[in-house]
């Protein structure tokens, strides 16, 4: 290994998560080149929220599936704990925007499904039981996906992701098809599950307030191809308070970033 690419690798194990000038693009019908990502560059420390903003079509979704290992960079440098992604890893969860639950499985099943697939459920089926309290589905164990409500559907979903205690959750605008309130009470409920089981969290969500409210840091992202053009530290204490001025100054920021770019 040379002596830059050492350097790296030892920057990783720091930062854990580093991306440096990815680029994405794909081939239309028609022939022509459709460049999702652009040059897009993005380190993160161990334990940190991180939300996506950006337009439609920008490459935020583009590049969680990168991160997941669903896809390959066709340039630049992505790595984890200083290792090449190469394929899905159990160390890396994915929860998307469609909960997409085994319709065939109970709440309890589909919650116990990643550790039965891995081997793992016999020595630690306890922690299903106590995953599902924690997200609040006591009661709903032997319920079927299509007799419960859409926010306990995302809840379970959740539930079914961190109880694999991987390093890295990747969020898909899970709770963009919830109400207001209830979308507020699973934004605790995901702030709760990374304080006990501190993973990297991934976010896009198409909601400023909901990055401001969950993320240590919010990445501003350009119209297609997708670059970074900030990278707003977000240092309010923890539970936060909507309508504190810090934060609406912080959204309001964000807001005006996007603006800027749509003109």
């Amino acid at each position: 290994m040379d002596e830059g690419s050492h350097s790296v690798v030892e920057e990783t194990r720091q930062r854990q998560l580093l991306a440096r000038d990815i680029t994405r693009a794909f081939i239309n019908e028609d022939g022509s080149e459709l460049v999702a990502l652009k040059d897009f560059s993005l380190e993160i420390n161990k334990g940190q929220i991180i939300a996506l903003v950006g337009p439609s079509g920008c490459g935020k979704s583009t590049f969680l599936r990168l991160v997941a290992g669903l896809d390959e960079p066709q340039a630049g440098t992505l790595l984890y704990n200083g290792q090449p992604i190469a394929g899905p890893s159990p160390d890396r969860g994915f929860v998307f925007q469609q909960t997409n639950l085994y319709p065939w499985l109970t709440v309890a099943n589909n919650v116990a499904f990643g550790l039965k697939a891995r081997g793992l459920y016999h020595e630690q089926k306890h922690r299903v039981q106590e995953m599902i309290d924690l997200m609040g589905l006591s009661g709903f164990e032997k319920a079927w996906p299509h007799q419960i409500s859409g926010g306990m559907a995302s809840r379970v979903a959740l539930a079914q992701t961190f109880i694999q205690d991987p390093g890295v959750i990747l969020l898909d605008e899970p709770l963009s098809a919830l109400d207001a309130f209830t979308r507020a009470i699973i934004q605790d409920e995901i702030v709760a599950l990374w304080q006990q089981f501190e993973p990297i969290i991934i976010l896009v969500s198409h909601d400023v307030e909901e990055a401001v409210y969950l993320a240590d840091r919010v990445v501003v992202m350009t119209p297609r191809p997708g670059r970074q053009i900030a990278d707003l530290a977000i240092d309010l204490p923890r539970p936060r308070e909507r309508t504190a001025p810090d934060f609406i100054q912080i959204r309001r920021e964000i807001l005006q970033l996007l603006k800027s770019e749509e003109r």
